[in-house]
């Protein structure tokens, strides 16, 4: 691609003005897929003033591949971005470029406590292993503008503070499991990442009060995963999780960002004896990505419809849209 001053890079000589913004620009890609970690992508820029940064982390679970879009900006106030809202890709044969998809969505990402740099969760990519090795010796382009959108999504999860959750530096809180496992935690982090703890610490509520609360039906290990979500923006080794509570649980706090790549790991576990499971599952927490890759399994082994569990869906609404599904 030809840069005309649209394209943000890590080019320190390629000062793309926010308002130009049109590509973010991932080189080597496929190689950073192989190498999981944070990477950075570039800034941009009003005159010669930084404004927007954009890095992205790789994971892979099972043989999915994901691409987690993250934004910091030293200004006050949420970000409203708009992204490539599918992995659908075009290739370029003359120049090696990958495009995604132009369908865009908005997002707002809230900023997280005062820091001059807070990063936020924008999206989501995933990618099979045969995406990925058609990325090879390839520069894969992300659409993005910042036009308003009247359709906005809220994202708020931060990616950079692991360090004080292993070692919690000025904790001012206390959340225990149902199995008695206390976490030192701090207020300002859950009330950034979660609309429910935000209103749990609330000044006049009995937790804030007291500093404590107690999670009575969650165990040290999902509590574990929500808050290193939290503080890190991903869980480590997610596919070996319990991703059935962690889905229920990030619905139940309002995590989008654990919701998303939660279901990423379920639909990597979709068997002939899960997916019924994994349907209803889908469906009772919204998990939309999830609910339709159940159903793709389901049509392409409609065997499965034999199992005893399906006569034991009790869920109407549910059986209907998957008969449905499975006669158009």
């Amino acid at each position: 691609m030809e840069d005309d001053g649209s394209v943000v890079t890590g080019n320190n000589d390629n000062c793309c003005q926010t308002v130009n913004a049109k590509w973010l620009c991932l080189e080597d890609i496929y190689q950073k897929f192989h190498r999981p970690n944070f990477y950075d992508i570039g800034c941009t820029y009003i005159a010669d003033v930084p404004d927007h940064r954009y890095t992205y982390m790789t994971s892979q679970v099972g043989n999915i591949f994901l691409l987690q879009l993250f934004v910091s900006s030293p200004q006050e106030g949420s970000i409203n971005v708009t992204v490539s809202n599918s992995n659908e890709m075009t290739f370029d044969k003359k120049t090696g470029a990958v495009y995604l998809d132009k369908s865009m969505k908005n997002f707002r990402v809230l900023r997280v406590g005062e820091r001059e740099a807070s990063t936020g969760f924008v999206t989501t990519y995933s990618f099979s292993d045969l995406d990925v090795e058609c990325l090879k010796d390839k520069t894969l382009y992300i659409a993005i503008t910042f036009k308003n959108s009247q359709s906005t999504e809220i994202n708020s999860s931060t990616m950079d503070f692991i360090d004080l959750l292993n070692d919690p530096v000025g904790a001012d809180f206390t959340i225990e499991s149902l199995d008695g496992e206390k976490f030192s935690v701090h207020k300002l982090l859950l009330a950034g990442q979660s609309e429910v703890f935000k209103a749990m610490l609330k000044e006049e509520t009995a937790e804030s009060q007291n500093s404590y609360v107690k999670l009575v039906d969650v165990g040290k290990e999902d509590l574990q995963c929500i808050l290193e979500f939290i503080y890190s923006g991903t869980v480590k080794d997610l596919e070996s999780k319990n991703c059935y509570n962690l889905l229920m649980l990030a619905d139940r706090f309002n995590l989008n960002g654990l919701k998303e790549i939660t279901q990423h790991a379920l639909c990597y576990q979709l068997t002939h004896d899960s997916a019924l499971e994994i349907l209803v599952l889908s469906d009772m927490y919204n998990a939309n990505y999830l609910k339709r890759e159940a159903l793709k399994f389901i049509k392409k082994y409609n065997s499965i419809l034999d199992s005893s569990f399906f006569d034991e869906i009790k869920n109407v609404d549910l059986v209907r849209e998957l008969c449905r599904f499975l006669a158009a």
